[in-house]
């Protein structure tokens, strides 16, 4: 046989060994491509699900959802957002263009809020109307609780000196002994000054405002609290800076019942006090070498009608809150527990000069 028979033999068998090759290679081809498919229909159909299941939560959730496109068309929105758009077009306002905030709309209260996407962004519209409906009628609840714990408290405190007042009374009518008369008639006028303290204190309570308006410097202020509370000018230190200018009225209310409150747990009692004035605001600390507010009572020293005083009212803290609050100041025990109780006063300057006051000078 000549080399090129040879040579074309050769090149038929490698022709057919090539072909007999890609013939498997398709096979193999076409089972892995049989394979795909099969794995591409399953994930599109667990695609298709896993769509119709978020397209199902989309349309119920309790929460309106507007969807916009970049140019701020709106691609779609669900049930709860079209039941809050209907209602709010129909008074002329398109809610998926409103800013974040709270939004009330013919009666209805909408809270929007914007969240950005990469080709556009979210609007959620919550319907807020039940849930305000639901704070009012808690904060009436509330408000009936604390008018019933206020009456409660009115009558335990009003009801003692009450009861004093009428057993003297009686006693009075039997007597004929004038000392003793006398002396049943001063029990008699010490009950109605008790009662009628309570009711000074319960309408300053109300009505605090009044307890405003007139200027003094700081320690015209403490030396007035100091004389009406009865406490001694030696027993008493104001350092600092005495020369600021506040609300005389309020502040000598607020340190008059610290510092009775001081004398009636330690009548020896001395007490520091240190102003420091920072741009519009004065910080009072008041601090005392008595035995202290226990534990247990401080975190409410502040609640109505709380006293641990045989005839206190309980009223004297709260209202130090309440005159204090009026003027957009605070007060705070710093110690609960601890010997010597220590206020901290926080109140506004006032922007008028300071009237003298005549004990201005014993401080």
């Amino acid at each position: 046989m000549s080399s090129s028979a040879q040579r074309l033999e050769q090149g038929f068998a490698q022709f057919v060994a090539a072909a007999r090759e890609l013939e498997r290679g398709y096979a193999a081809l076409k089972t892995r491509a049989d394979a795909v498919d099969v794995e591409l229909r399953a994930a599109n159909a667990a695609l298709q699900q896993s769509l119709a299941e978020r397209e199902a939560v989309f349309a119920a959730l309790p929460i309106g959802v507007c969807e916009l496109r970049a140019d701020g068309a709106l691609s779609r929105r669900n049930v709860a957002a079209e039941r809050l758009c209907a209602a709010a077009h129909a008074h002329g306002v398109a809610l998926e263009r409103q800013p974040d905030g709270e939004v009330a709309v013919g009666g209805v209260a909408v809270r929007v809020r914007r969240v950005p996407l990469p080709a556009g962004e979210l609007v959620l519209l919550e319907d807020r109307t039940a849930v305000q409906v639901l704070e009012r009628e808690v904060s009436r609840l509330d408000r009936l609780a604390g008018l019933s714990e206020l009456a409660l408290g009115i009558a335990h405190d009003v009801k003692n000196p009450l009861n004093g007042v009428q057993g003297f009374a009686a006693l009075l009518e039997r007597s004929d002994d004038p000392a003793q008369m006398r002396r049943f008639a001063g029990k008699i006028v010490q009950g109605v000054k008790q009662v009628d303290e309570i009711v000074k204190s319960l309408l300053a309570f109300a009505r605090p405002e009044r307890l405003r308006g007139r200027a003094a410097t700081v320690a015209g202020a403490v030396a007035e609290a100091a004389a009406a509370a009865g406490l001694p000018d030696v027993r008493l230190q104001l350092v600092g800076d005495r020369d600021a200018c506040i609300e005389a009225d309020a502040l000598v209310r607020v340190l008059t019942n610290l510092i009775r409150n001081a004398l009636e747990a330690a009548p020896a009692v001395r007490l520091q006090l240190q102003a420091t004035a920072r741009g519009d605001r004065l910080e009072l600390i008041v601090q005392d070498d008595g035995p202290g507010v226990p534990s247990h009572v401080g975190a409410r020293a502040f609640e109505p009608f709380l006293s641990t005083k045989e005839r206190g009212t309980g009223l004297g803290l709260p209202l130090c809150v309440r005159v204090l609050a009026c003027l957009g100041g605070d007060i705070q025990l710093l110690n609960p527990g601890e010997a010597g109780a220590r206020f901290r006063i926080r109140m506004p300057l006032h922007d008028e000069p300071a009237a003298r006051l005549p004990q201005e000078g014993a401080a």
